[in-house]
């Protein structure tokens, strides 16, 4: 199946998956991402996007994992799928790259590590990209289960 005609069926069973949770959906985009085979990123936009995102993205990412074992089913293969409402994915992947820039200053400045809340393994990845593209820092993740987080800390 070509990429083209598999986001097609995506955008499809996304919608009707998305109907079926009583989610409106004004518009929705199923696009390739940019460098990573078979990762999809499916952006939706609804008036009601609160209930689908939920406190810090909890219910995103739970609803993001059922659409993508929904997916598995229907296509008979494994594709990776990013949920983004109203653009909350993008607009956390900013607030986390600019919340690593301020640690990075403090740690530079101080010379101790600093600590970030815990999150998901798709945000701790963004804040090592973001990381990585400073010198002087590493990152790493540290902690188990819901509570690993990144620590950013002076390069030795």
């Amino acid at each position: 199946m070509e990429n083209k005609e598999r986001n097609e069926k995506i955008l499809e069973i996304s919608c009707e998956f998305l109907a079926k949770l009583n989610i409106e959906i004004e518009n929705a985009v199923v696009e390739d991402m940019e460098g990573e085979e078979n990762q999809v990123l499916v952006s939706v936009t609804t008036n009601q996007p609160g209930g689908i995102i939920g406190a810090r993205g909890k219910n995103l990412g739970a609803v993001q994992l059922i659409l993508s074992l929904i997916i598995k089913n229907k296509l008979g293969s494994w594709v990776r799928i990013f949920l983004d409402v109203n653009n909350y994915r993008r607009e956390q992947k900013e607030r986390l790259e600019r919340m690593v820039e301020s640690l990075v200053k403090k740690v530079k400045e101080t010379g101790e590590p600093a600590e970030m809340a815990a999150m998901s393994s798709f945000e701790r990845r963004w804040c090592h990209l973001a990381a990585a593209k400073i010198k002087g820092i590493v990152t790493e993740s540290e902690g188990e289960g819901e509570w690993r987080h990144v620590v950013i800390k002076p390069k030795v």
